[in-house]
């Protein structure tokens, strides 16, 4: 499974400070560390809410121009703006992540043309302007809007990772199966990779590691393809691996096994 390190993200206050004062090292650390535990893309928000846009692009190019000198991980670069993206994709060359185009107005075909342009993975919202989606049905209506944009721009399907939105269960309990049947309907509807947010359901409630390991375990068996979430929680990686030997993902249990002989797995 595709996992996306969500660390670097300017809505938790050290990285916030750390993109305020332009502190490389901070995010260089954070890349590292969560290319090490195995992040395969490593996400970048730098929208601190302080300054104009124009901030917000050089704080993105200073990021990304950063974060490539101390990884060969790809980077997703996560911004509701499409210049920020721009910007961010230029700096990063082919091979990035847009995260994440949804159905909003100016968020679909010019979010799909950049990430067609830079050769990107894209995840998509099934968000529209009339707001968040609350059941599965609307959620599958927008995400169909979004597949025929996709399709019209000559972006393929393949590339492209809807995101059924995870919504913290201590706000609605309903959230986790929601998402779940999402996930199982885009797959069967749209023949689509899937992608959440984890730590989103978790929010606001104790024992977090405990919810993302058993949220994760139960949406990869309703064919979730990735997540954006933390690689630092071995927890939840180790459950990760363990979901999908489980499901016959893992042939003979290969990386599961290689995880065990270098420490990584816990129980």
């Amino acid at each position: 499974m595709l996992v996306i390190g969500e660390l670097i993200n300017a809505t938790r206050k050290k990285v916030r400070q750390a993109v305020i004062d332009h502190d490389l090292d901070f995010l260089q650390q954070l890349a590292k560390k969560q290319d090490e535990a195995g992040a395969h893309y490593i996400d970048v928000n730098v929208a601190t809410g302080a300054g104009k846009q124009e901030k917000e692009i050089e704080d993105m190019k200073w990021a990304v121009q950063g974060l490539r000198k101390v990884t060969q991980k790809p980077l997703a670069i996560d911004t509701t703006s499409l210049e920020v993206m721009q910007a961010g994709l230029e700096t990063h060359g082919p091979g990035a992540m847009v995260n994440s185009a949804s159905a909003e107005t100016g968020r679909l075909e010019p979010f799909l043309q950049l990430a067609r342009e830079y050769d990107c993975l894209c995840v998509a919202l099934p968000v529209s302007d009339a707001g968040i989606p609350k059941d599965v049905a609307a959620r599958l209506e927008i995400s169909k809007q979004i597949v025929q944009a996709a399709e019209k721009e000559g972006f393929p399907l393949d590339r492209l990772y809807m995101d059924p939105l995870a919504f913290p269960l201590g706000v609605d309990d309903q959230s986790g199966t929601i998402t779940l049947q999402t996930i199982t309907a885009l797959k069967e509807e749209f023949q689509v990779k899937t992608t959440i947010g984890l730590t989103n359901i978790s929010h606001g409630l104790p024992q977090r590691g405990l919810l993302n390991r058993t949220f994760v375990t139960l949406a990869i068996y309703a064919g979730l393809d990735s997540a954006i979430a933390d690689p630092l929680d071995r927890g939840v990686m180790s459950s990760v691996l363990a979901a999908e030997a489980a499901l016959g993902r893992d042939p003979y249990c290969g990386k599961l096994l290689k995880a065990f002989r270098k420490g990584q797995l816990v129980p």
